[in-house]
């Protein structure tokens, strides 16, 4: 096959075959528009991928997470008197990262198996660490509401509320607010 008498690029060639007209507009075009083309085609391709391949398995990885952190969440609220304080998503997001040391060098001593486990724990503690910082902000915001009604009874009720010290030498001491500037 032959290209007569187009223009490629602002050039004009003449009875070249069309292997030619490819390889001379590949070579005059700028490294920019090169490497444009090359991304977009690559990102045409990943677009489909993710839409033939990947996007049917979404609805079951949605249906299994959460699934998970339904019966996560469940665990934690059961528990919640239980649960100690240094039990925070920034532990488990430690943890985490600790694993991957003997998890590299259980692999550059040929293992597959335990350094395997260690990933999937990793992957697991990945999600465990989003539902428990959910859980810590919603105890916390429980511990704020239920402070502030706490504080709100001991104003209203006097055999609640605190004494004002007796000894001038107590290092304690109350704040008066007048209500006037």
């Amino acid at each position: 096959t032959t290209i007569a008498n187009h223009t490629i690029d602002s050039c004009y060639v003449q009875d070249t075959t069309w292997e030619e007209g490819v390889l001379f507009r590949f070579r005059s075009m700028s490294s920019k528009n090169l490497l444009t083309t090359v991304g977009e085609l690559i990102d045409a391709i990943v677009e489909l991928y993710l839409k033939t391949v990947i996007a049917p398995f979404l609805h079951f990885h949605e249906i299994f997470y959460s699934s998970l952190n339904r019966a996560l969440r469940q665990l934690l609220d059961d528990h919640k008197h239980h649960i100690p304080d240094w039990f925070t998503a920034n532990l488990i997001t430690y943890v985490r990262t600790v694993v991957v040391v003997p998890t590299l060098v259980l692999l550059s001593w040929n293992h597959a198996v335990l350094p395997a486990l260690l990933v999937l724990a990793v992957d697991f503690g990945d999600f465990l660490d989003g539902v428990v910082a959910r859980y810590w902000v919603d105890v916390k915001k429980e511990r704020a509401e239920t402070a502030a009604a706490s504080d709100k009874d001991k104003k209203n009720d006097p055999a609640l509320r605190t004494p004002s010290p007796t000894n001038s030498d107590d290092e304690s001491f109350e704040v008066v607010t007048t209500g006037s500037p």
